[in-house]
């Protein structure tokens, strides 16, 4: 069923003849004719008993008339609903959240949007891998790193900042490194890739390789690993916050020593939603306000420029 021919229809009903239903729609009487003739012929029924004197309604086109004013009440409301979405946060937000380095920081942020906003359903979803993605199932997902999909919409609205960090004991046993370089001499805990990362250009474009007897795609187990004095692991400062303040894990605070990862808002082509709007707006406030490391401002004010006139 189409709407082909019901707005023609429901013209002529509504103000009594085809002359004035052709002039409130802007049209000719003659096309008005057609298309309620078209629409008859489709629905198999006469709608309409036309006289040179009056126009009147069949039984069949009484019906038909209260159902199609029916509809076009529920599209006045879906309109009308449709229009809340751009207008005012509500509705349903769905969200990526990256598990490889837990989730606890991000989900923080997503909990406190939520409080915010009652009139908006959050789902959380946490992923491992990328290939695990499938970008239109989400309104918004968190990435790390660059982007290598030009194609994607997104807002860079923060950074995600490394340590290196070790326990109290393997601090005291084996000392700190003073450069990259030094790590050939350390027991590492890394990613499956076994690599460190810092914003050093001269450590071989920022990547180093190290090596250790402990290697796990999640930041958490890493953690774990470093607080039983197995080696150094380099892991979001977000992530080992708690351990740091309480004194199960140390960072080592020099400047060459972090790595600062862009954090990413990649959200559906077109027209976005006021919720899917007020919740990128709350990422990059939250993160304005959780600055962890003051002196590297300048440094990640640099980068934020260079990655939007790149983009």
């Amino acid at each position: 069923m189409t709407w082909r021919g019901i707005e023609e229809f429901l013209a002529v009903v509504d103000t009594g003849s085809f002359t004035a239903g052709a002039e409130a729609l802007g049209v000719s009487k003659s096309y008005v004719s057609k298309m309620v003739s078209e629409l008859e012929a489709r629905v198999n029924a006469q709608l309409l008993v036309r006289t040179t004197r009056r126009l009147s309604l069949t039984a069949a086109g009484d019906v038909f008339h209260q159902r199609c004013q029916e509809m076009r009440a529920s599209l006045v409301d879906v309109e009308r609903q449709m229009a809340q979405f751009q207008e005012r946060p509500v509705g349903r937000l769905r969200v990526g959240l990256s598990d490889i380095f837990g989730v606890s920081y991000m989900s923080s942020i997503v909990a406190d949007f939520s409080a915010r906003h009652p009139d908006i359903s959050v789902e959380v979803v946490a992923y491992l891998r990328e290939s695990e993605l499938v970008q239109e199932q989400f309104d918004v997902v968190i990435r790390y790193g660059r982007l290598n999909d030009s194609s994607l919409k997104a807002r860079l609205f923060g950074f995600l900042s490394y340590c290196l960090c070790a326990s109290p004991n393997y601090v005291a046993q084996h000392g700190w490194p003073s450069s990259p370089a030094e790590l050939a001499g350390h027991s590492c805990l890394t990613d499956l890739g076994g690599h460190f990362h810092f914003n050093d250009d001269d450590a071989a474009n920022g990547r180093v390789k190290v090596s250790g007897n402990w290697k796990s795609n999640s930041g958490l187990a890493l953690a774990s690993a470093a607080r039983h004095g197995i080696g150094i692991a380099q892991i979001p400062i977000s992530v080992i916050r708690d351990d740091l303040r309480e004194g199960r894990l140390t960072a080592l605070d020099e400047e060459w020593a972090y790595y600062d990862r862009e954090v990413w808002a990649v959200f559906s082509p077109g027209m976005m939603p006021a919720a899917t709007r007020a919740f990128i707006d709350h990422l990059a406030v939250s993160f304005e306000h959780r600055k962890l490391r003051p002196w590297m401002e300048p440094a990640m004010s640099a980068l934020a420029s260079h990655l939007h006139r790149s983009r």
